[in-house]
């Protein structure tokens, strides 16, 4: 008989270390073993990636848990049509470590920030609110004492950092360690402010996944399979090679190294079962609360959050 063809999945995702699970995955044959063929896109910003997966661009995005929760009160701001936006969830979590505030090399304190224009991907993204209370704590407001503007995803807001564009900006992994190798200043780091912040999930729409639930079981499977295998320390050379590999990250040995460390990290790692940190969703909600929309507007992370198929992939042999 014919083999089957496989399964053709986009996946919209940021530039960065999360995506280590999606290269092993696919380099070491975890989506083959699942009949999952697997296209990786690269987005400029949260609002097109959470547009496109909700018109059906997408099958997956991997984004900022914030996101989900912000679309679900507010998809005018992902220029998305209230009575027609479809109702988005996450299916899988992860982290990638605490996200870094660097600035301008001469930037040495907050109040040196007064003043200036900082890089965000969207003025209303998750990690603006997150850069928003940290100047708050430190006695600064928004559009009073500096303000925002659009510097894109992660490796474009180091490009901006690197062009003087902006005078600082929210960086996470492995951007931040290739911001440290290079001299900019670090001013502090959420896991300083929070007990934890959930800052990477894997989303889809419901009611694609109401229909190709089987497939969603298989995705998730494979990720964990390749989480598995990239914490096994058997592989850690192997994994580091993966790294320096990936063009997208463009890491040398020492960098790749640096950015293994910090993906396996017990505390502040992705974490090897790929499970989404239930206190880490809430205090999503919080700041989104405090900042972005009205507590009352907002649900428990029972409403953003959907684990039948995260579950199923854990009775997978």
């Amino acid at each position: 008989m014919p083999k089957t063809a496989p399964t053709h999945l986009r996946i919209c995702t940021f530039k960065g270390l999360q995506n280590l699970p999606l290269y092993v995955a696919r380099q070491q044959g975890f989506f083959d073993a699942h009949g999952l063929d697997i296209e990786i896109i690269y987005t400029a910003g949260s609002r097109p990636q959470v547009a496109g997966l909700a018109s059906g661009e997408y099958n997956f995005i991997q984004t900022a848990p914030d996101n989900v929760v912000n679309v679900d009160n507010n998809p005018v701001s992902f220029g998305l049509d209230p009575t027609t936006a479809p109702h988005i969830v996450m299916v899988f979590g992860g982290s990638t470590g605490p996200l870094s505030l660097y600035a301008q090399p001469s930037i040495t304190t907050f109040n040196h920030l007064r003043g200036t224009v900082l890089g965000v991907d969207n003025p209303t993204s998750g990690f603006a609110l997150i850069l928003q209370d940290m100047l708050a704590r430190n006695g600064m407001k928004l559009d009073q004492d500096y303000t925002f503007t659009v510097a894109g995803g992660t490796s474009a807001r180091l490009d901006a950092l690197k062009t003087g564009s902006v005078a600082a900006t929210i960086l996470y992994a492995p951007f931040d360690s290739i911001a440290f190798e290079r001299r900019y200043s670090r001013l502090a780091s959420s896991n300083e402010y929070y007990v934890a912040y959930a800052s990477l999930s894997t989303a889809s729409t419901q009611d694609w996944l109401a229909t190709n639930g089987q497939i969603a079981t298989r995705y998730i499977t494979a990720l964990r399979q390749a989480l598995h295998w990239i914490y096994d320390p058997a592989h850690i050379e192997a994994v580091q090679s993966i790294l320096e590999g990936e063009a997208s990250l463009d890491l040398d040995a020492d960098l790749a190294t640096r950015a293994y460390t910090a993906f396996v990290d017990p505390t502040t790692g992705f974490g090897i079962d790929g499970l989404l940190d239930s206190v880490g969703l809430q205090q999503v909600i919080d700041i989104r609360g405090t900042y972005g929309l009205q507590p009352q507007q907002l649900d428990t992370p029972a409403t953003y959050l959907d684990l039948r198929w995260y579950q199923l992939a854990t009775e997978e042999k």
